[in-house]
């Protein structure tokens, strides 16, 4: 067995993708809305991606070890496979931890590809983190996308996929400030509930010297509190150098108290904290790089974060991806997968 690469190895940058690439959708979690991911689909397809999807994608979630088993092997064959360049969570939910001890490492790490996702997926991201040492993008499931590339979600995807180091302000105009500051640092974390269920596992959380993000969707601000505090008590909370707090889906009663609960956990940090980020469980839902340096701003009224390193590699793109017999073949892997989808919605076998 490949030991783990040691924390102080740089993380693995996968390639960018170029148009006529195929990207490859996963199951981990639960089953997608067929109209939904079939719209997500025709996303990728407008924007000159082929397709290629899980073969358990539209096959209901049963929690079993055997069926983990079967997700976990389909996961990695989606991502060996030569025609994908980059792999896509098709929704999230729940899942995705159940086929963690499944994963060979290695796989990942010999053959770095981008990933994307959010929620559920943060287990994911997380173990690619620790146990095969590659860098990661918390950015929307395929079931978010819609075909324009007008829409803030898609088009930060896309450029995230494209563009080894972005120069946009992400956040800027949208995010608010709890306390002020400008901090550099890795970029890590996801969904506050997968990032509390990684403390004592051989994939927990490394937060020293990090921009720690955290996002939840529907819970009550007293269950916040708890993992929070959670984190805190692990020490994970003691070498952050800034915070960023999603946009979470909360009670609007609960807002004001939430802030005055923040800076009160955080007051002997002394770093900068962001809230309402544009990342998570609401639109837009922007891409941002795990695992990579970014630098964190927080001015007096809103506030953004921007690389400060390449989260792609900076070579050319294969030979493959730019030739006419790819182009060809994605778009018949595409096609293959929106019969597939729409078959499945229309209740055909």
């Amino acid at each position: 067995m490949t030991p783990d690469p040691p924390d102080t190895a740089p993380l693995l940058r996968p390639a960018p993708i170029a148009k006529g690439d195929a990207i490859g959708i996963v199951a981990p979690s639960y089953t997608p809305r067929p109209g939904w991911l079939l719209r997500g689909v025709k996303a990728l397809e407008h924007a000159g991606y082929g397709v290629v999807l899980d073969p358990d994608i539209a096959t209901d979630r049963r929690f079993k070890r055997v069926e983990d088993e079967r997700r976990a092997e389909n996961f990695m064959g989606v991502w060996l496979d030569p025609k994908v360049k980059a792999v896509i969570g098709g929704t999230g939910g729940y899942g995705a931890v159940r086929m963690l001890p499944y994963l060979e490492p290695e796989v990942f790490r010999r053959n770095p590809k981008i990933f994307v996702g959010y929620s559920d997926i943060t287990a994911l991201h997380l173990w690619l983190m620790r146990r095969s040492g590659l860098r990661t993008f918390h950015g929307p499931t395929v079931d978010d996308l819609i075909p324009s590339t007008r829409d803030p979600t898609m088009a930060s995807l896309l450029t995230a996929l494209t563009t080894p180091r972005p120069t946009t302000k992400i956040g800027k105009g949208i995010a608010r400030v709890v306390r002020p500051g400008k901090a550099t640092g890795r970029l890590i974390g996801g969904n506050l509930s997968l990032v509390q269920q990684t403390i004592g596992t051989p994939y927990e959380v490394d937060t020293r010297d990090s921009i720690l993000f955290l996002e939840e969707t529907r819970d009550p601000m007293s269950v916040l509190d708890e993992r929070l505090v959670h984190l805190r008590a692990a020490g994970l909370l003691r070498a952050v150098r800034g915070v960023i707090i999603g946009k979470l889906s909360i009670d609007r009663s609960e807002e004001d108290e939430f802030e005055n609960f923040l800076l009160d956990l955080l007051s002997d940090l002394d770093v900068p904290v962001l809230t309402d980020f544009p990342a998570g469980h609401e639109m837009p839902n922007l891409t941002i790089p795990m695992g990579t340096e970014v630098e964190l701003v927080a001015e007096e009224t809103t506030g953004w974060i921007t690389y400060r390193e390449d989260a792609l590699t900076g070579g050319e793109a294969p030979a493959l991806s730019t030739s006419s017999a790819s182009s060809a073949s994605s778009a018949s892997v595409s096609n293959v997968a929106t019969a597939s989808i729409v078959a499945t919605a229309s209740g055909v076998a």
